[in-house]
């Protein structure tokens, strides 16, 4: 029997993760200025606002916001959430996950660096403070969030911590949550990230691609760059081709010219969700369709990726254990163990209706 849709809202059962899940991203979050685009952490506030959404994020400490690079553990967490309930397992947003399986995931190492990097992106994803009027309506200034709370690592056990309830919310509705191709997590600039993510929400797989006003993008980006260099910095990503599976121009229009979009090979896998022609409420933000933008032909080049980690197609089975949700706090220890997540997670899946102390 597949789990409610809501019962994830249960207080007493932690998600703990044990096998291999494919990341997703969350509709809601792609194309708006959730996360900061460079690699050194951002203290400035960003304050973004247009006629349908609205987004503020700040720093709570000082230490800096959450990057788009730290969003990566976000995306694998949604990922875990999806495959899942998919194969009709219960969900929690207290979730515990070894850093081991993380990395096996996106790809990453296994050495000390990588352990620094998590330690650091689990902190910024805990310090950053996000209102939104994004499923909040009208007071949702009085309705902030962290993106993660209840953060603690320790050596033996991991990684746990409870996602915002926002997130949440998101992750368990298919409507919100696309694929990722895996090379989206080698790309190295923050902007051709940001790219990827707006192409993937609003071109998706469409034919006709999708267009985008240049001066617009600059304000949903929440870049702190002069607009003439970021028009530059976009045209210079549109040459050099190295955003997978979509293939980008500028052409003339409005104040800095308008961006257009189209894909160029199916490298994502299968499609979650059919891709509508006018997505989400910042609509007014979208020139139009390709198709309406320039009767010129393009050149689609074929992009043949590879995750050198490697995704098992067929294999995406997440174990999942429900746990009395007893430990909260921080703790600064480095994880070190990979081995908790065995045997026990595999004896204990057979249980995983009831919570088990």
């Amino acid at each position: 029997m597949m789990p409610a849709a809501d019962s994830w809202r249960q207080p007493d059962r932690r998600f703990v993760v044990s096998g291999p899940a494919r990341p997703r991203d969350i509709r809601d979050l792609m194309g708006h200025p959730f996360f900061p685009l460079g690699r050194t952490p951002r203290v400035i506030p960003i304050d973004y606002e247009a006629r349908h959404a609205s987004v503020t994020v700040s720093t709570l400490d000082g230490s800096g916001m959450a990057t788009i690079w730290d969003a990566d553990v976000l995306l694998w967490l949604a990922g875990q959430i999806v495959d899942a309930l998919n194969h009709d397992l219960w969900v929690s947003r207290h979730v515990r996950f070894t850093p081991w399986r993380l990395f096996q995931d996106l790809g990453w190492a296994t050495g000390a660096n990588e352990y620094r990097r998590l330690h650091g992106a689990l902190g910024r994803l805990a310090a950053t403070n996000v209102a939104t009027s994004i499923r909040h309506g009208a007071d949702w200034r009085e309705k902030p969030f962290t993106w993660i709370s209840g953060l603690r690592i320790t050596r033996d056990a991991g990684v746990a911590l409870t996602l915002a309830d926002w997130l949440m919310e998101a992750a368990c509705d298919r409507s919100r949550v696309l694929s990722v191709d895996p090379a989206y997590f080698r790309l190295g600039g923050g902007l051709e990230r940001w790219l990827y993510r707006l192409a993937r929400r609003h071109a998706g797989r469409q034919k006709e691609g999708w267009c985008f006003d240049l001066a617009d993008l600059h304000a949903r980006s929440g870049s702190l760059t002069r607009r003439r260099d970021f028009a530059a910095k976009i045209r210079a990503i549109a040459l050099a081709r190295t955003v997978p599976g979509y293939t980008f121009r500028v052409i003339s229009g409005g104040k800095l010219g308008v961006l257009c979009a189209a894909p160029t090979t199916q490298s994502t896998g299968s499609v979650d969700n059919d891709v509508n022609p006018v997505v989400g409420p910042a609509a007014h933000h979208i020139v139009g369709p390709l198709a309406d933008s320039s009767s010129d032909r393009w050149r689609k080049t074929p992009q043949h990726i590879v995750f050198e980690g490697g995704f098992a197609l067929l294999t995406y089975i997440t174990n999942i254990i429900t746990y009395y949700v007893g430990d909260s706090g921080f703790s600064v220890s480095l994880p070190a163990a990979r081995s908790w997540h065995g045997e026990k997670a595999r004896e204990a899946v057979a249980d995983r209706m009831a919570s088990v102390p």
